[in-house]
């Protein structure tokens, strides 16, 4: 909408509510934001699957797993977020989400992000205090004897907290 004299209307009557919200982002915030991506891109999840116990020729089991740790992966970058930006994280993350939504719109995404939200409900509680609610929950997907599983929920609280300060590490 146009004002009589030509001049553009206000921003919410000339941009839908999904193209505003990255221009609420400021550039830390969106720094932050591409980081991110980069590095989800580049996640390789060889030593979880491994500690999982998932070998290369499991395809389906191999396939859920890889969903699962991607959903763990956003969860952990919003945890950090929520020591980096408390103010702006769930503005950062619903950003994020809506982005890769858009960008990626098959099935398995779709599920990814759903992991992604139901694991922060798991990590929101904790903070980054506690990391063995979500290595049992990844445990869960296999029968183990109760001496196996402890020894595989020691090393992937280990190993998360492990990703989340690398993630921490290169938030901005």
């Amino acid at each position: 909408m146009r004002h009589m004299d030509g001049t553009p209307g206000p921003a919410s009557e000339t941009t839908s509510p999904e193209m505003a919200t990255p221009a609420v982002l400021s550039d830390t915030m969106r720094q932050a934001l591409d980081n991110f991506m980069a590095l989800y891109e580049d996640a390789d999840f060889t030593v979880e699957l491994a500690y999982l116990g998932v070998g290369r020729m499991q395809f389906l089991r191999r396939r859920q797993m890889l969903l699962e740790l991607r959903g763990l992966y956003m969860a952990l970058w919003r945890l950090a977020l929520a020591k980096s930006f408390p103010q702006d994280a769930d503005l950062m993350f619903d950003t994020f989400l809506r982005e890769y939504a858009a960008k990626n719109r098959d099935r398995a995404s779709a599920r990814v992000l759903t992991r992604g939200r139901e694991y922060w409900g798991m990590l929101e509680p904790m903070g980054d205090g506690d990391f063995s609610d979500v290595a049992r929950h990844l445990t869960s997907f296999f029968s183990r004897t109760e001496m196996g599983a402890k020894s595989v929920n020691l090393k992937l609280v280990l190993h998360i907290r492990k990703l989340y300060k690398h993630i921490f590490d290169r938030l901005i």
